[in-house]
């Protein structure tokens, strides 16, 4: 499957007599295999069991909706947008997700290994049980990030602003060293 989200929604409102398409719509138990999703915009969408393996999905920009038990191996994501998303059971494996929005959303029980997430964007997002492990956070943006239980290990932060976000969150040792230049530059520290 290859186009944009606009394609897939007119395939979609082929066979749905209300016309709708991706609006709204739910895509539940399926297999992605190499797919390429390249731009478009959806609102209400929602996810359910689904699995993509090496695809593709980029400057896809979501509006509401959200998905459980979604797993992601390999392939990218980068420049996707999801706003006021809510996810349960997501799962990022070595992914190129550079550049990804998920402004004002809920993720439960999410794990992100090996990620590149570099220019992520978390603004206004809560963290339940959210766990990342060596992933590249460069340039992320972690402000009014509300923390119920995340964790970070084997991660690097240069860059990062907002990280008074990170509040409550679970930083191994070799994280933090990374993080101290954002701390810095968020408190007006000079380091010399």
């Amino acid at each position: 499957m290859r186009g944009t989200v606009e394609d897939l929604s007119a395939a979609l409102a082929a066979g749905d007599p209300d016309g709708g398409g991706l609006a709204g719509a739910t895509i539940d138990s399926t297999v992605l295999a190499g797919t390429r999703v390249l731009g478009g915009e959806a609102a209400g969408l929602r996810l359910r069991d689904i699995l993509i393996d090496q695809g593709v999905l980029a400057g896809v920009v979501i509006d509401g909706g959200g998905g459980t038990r979604i797993q992601i191996t390999g392939g990218r994501v980068s420049g996707t947008v999801w706003i006021r998303g809510e996810f349960h059971d997501l799962v990022l494996d070595q992914v190129r997700a550079d550049g990804v929005t998920l402004r004002s959303c809920r993720l439960h029980r999410a794990r992100f290994t090996g990620c590149d997430l570099s220019g992520l964007d978390l603004t206004g997002t809560r963290l339940d049980h959210v766990r990342f492990e060596g992933c590249n956070l460069n340039g992320a943006v972690f402000t009014g990030v509300t923390i119920t239980a995340a964790a970070f290990h084997g991660c690097r932060f240069d860059g990062a602003v907002g990280v008074a976000g990170l509040a409550g969150a679970e930083v191994d040792a070799d994280s933090v060293m990374t993080l101290v230049g954002p701390m810095a530059a968020a408190l007006a520290i000079s380091v010399v």
